[in-house]
């Protein structure tokens, strides 16, 4: 507490910084196999009535890493995921808002990282797919993003 009797606030601030990259089909077959890792995930939870990331989390990790091949920290970032849809449309089935017997699917591709699992090297990304096993993704940026 200051002086003058307030706390002070504290911030964190995000800069998120759209690019575009080369595709192919690696990357392809990663963001297909991220969204069926979210679908697995909302699946489960919903059989078993899990609500909580940490116990989806746990209910899920030993089948998936059976059924993927991916660095458990994909099954994380999924977990994450589908514990926020369910949250959300949760929420949506309470306010009327949307079907209860129509749960929530992950459709789009589309990919969250934990920061352990990426890195800029220059004007490429590199993933970490696998202890010591990486996918490269050349990105393309105008100015702005520089």
């Amino acid at each position: 507490m200051n002086y003058l009797g307030y706390y002070p606030i504290v911030v964190d601030v995000v800069l998120a910084i759209p690019f575009s990259y080369e595709r192919n089909e690696i990357v392809r077959k990663l963001l297909e196999d991220f969204r069926d890792m979210i679908n697995f995930c909302i699946e489960k939870a919903l059989e078993n009535n899990v609500t909580s990331y940490a116990k989806l989390r746990k209910l899920v990790y030993e089948e998936w890493k059976r059924k993927w091949d991916y660095s458990t920290h994909f099954c994380h970032s999924a977990c994450k995921i589908a514990s926020s849809m369910l949250k959300s449309w949760r929420k949506k089935v309470r306010k009327g808002e949307a079907n209860s017997d129509k749960p929530p699917r992950a459709k789009k591709l589309f990919i969250r990282f934990d920061p352990q699992l990426v890195k800029f090297e220059g004007d490429r990304l590199r993933i970490s797919i696998r202890p010591r096993q990486f996918i490269y993704i050349q990105l393309k940026y105008g100015e702005y993003q520089q």
